[in-house]
């Protein structure tokens, strides 16, 4: 074939190779084109839908997954109550009959409505208070609870220690008036199976014998005391002397001790606002000597 003829032919077969190029571009231009139409066509009814959608629904659906969610908690922390609760009945019957058998005790002793306090200091003075290390020797014949109701009436108020179960327990037992105020509080410990007079409290109580205490008391009236000691005290300032020196104290504690033995404290007020407390113990002859004395 002469070049000629060959040149024209590869020139042909050139340009339709072209064509066809273009052609199978436009094809796929076309179908990027039809597939970027369907898409935001899709995204476009998306939103149509999202529209239609109130935001009060949409609030919903998440307010409800939130309720079912809360629910089920809910219900999980009821079985779980419910459970302890059952298992814990029979702990509670035992201990609820335990506190009201300790009302049973206290009402026989207590009355709410009593308004009568007639009690003074000499009353307080002359009774025996009773410590457990005193058991043997005196078998455990402290006063009772029924010797302080007999001879006083009942008291307005009381409580039986709090403790379950327990072969030791104390029992108290307040009395009170409110004109002039006036409390006198007694404590006891239950030796021999027997609840005895362990303690004294009062506040305020009257006297036949002494004055009130003092208003004018100062540190310095305070600063010559015998301090004896605290066992087999024989040197202290006797109690006898204090009262007649400086009145009979508003606040005035009986313990009956532990190795020392029956103990009595008492509180003085100064004219600056501080209080001076002395602590007396018994000695041989029966008689409240001081060992301590604070300021404070």
């Amino acid at each position: 074939m002469p070049r000629k003829d060959w040149e024209s032919l590869r020139q042909k077969r050139q340009t339709k190779f072209q064509q066809g190029q273009k052609r199978a571009g436009k094809v796929q231009e076309e179908q990027e084109l039809a597939s970027t139409e369907a898409e935001r066509q899709e995204v476009v009814k998306n939103r149509v839908e999202n529209k239609s959608s109130t935001q009060v629904e949409r609030d919903g659906k998440g307010i409800l997954g939130r309720k079912l969610v809360n629910k089920q908690v809910l219900w999980l922390s009821v079985g779980f109550l419910s459970t302890l609760l059952l298992l814990s009945v029979p702990y509670l019957v035992k201990h609820l009959e335990y506190f009201l058998s300790l009302q049973r005790v206290l009402d026989e002793y207590v009355d709410e409505g009593n308004n009568h306090f007639d009690w003074t200091y000499e009353d307080i003075s002359q009774l025996q208070l009773q410590k457990k290390s005193d058991v043997d020797e005196r078998s455990g014949s402290g006063l009772t609870p029924k010797d302080i109701v007999k001879k006083f009436g009942k008291a307005q108020s009381g409580n039986l220690a709090p403790f379950l179960n327990q072969t030791d327990g104390r029992m108290s037992l307040f009395y009170s008036r409110e004109e002039p105020r006036q409390r006198l509080s007694f404590y006891f410990e239950k030796i021999n199976n027997e609840y005895q007079l362990s303690g004294i409290y009062s506040y305020n109580l009257a006297s036949s014998q002494y004055v009130q205490s003092r208003t004018d008391l100062k540190e310095e009236d305070f600063e010559h005391l015998v301090l004896g000691k605290e066992f087999q005290n024989e040197d202290g300032t006797s109690y006898q002397e204090i009262l007649e020196k400086f009145g009979l104290s508003k606040y005035i504690e009986i313990d009956s001790g532990g190795e020392s033995g029956q103990k009595l404290n008492v509180l003085y007020k100064l004219e600056n606002g501080k209080y001076v407390s002395l602590w007396f113990t018994v000695s041989q002859a029966g008689d409240y000597l001081l060992y301590e004395k604070h300021i404070t």
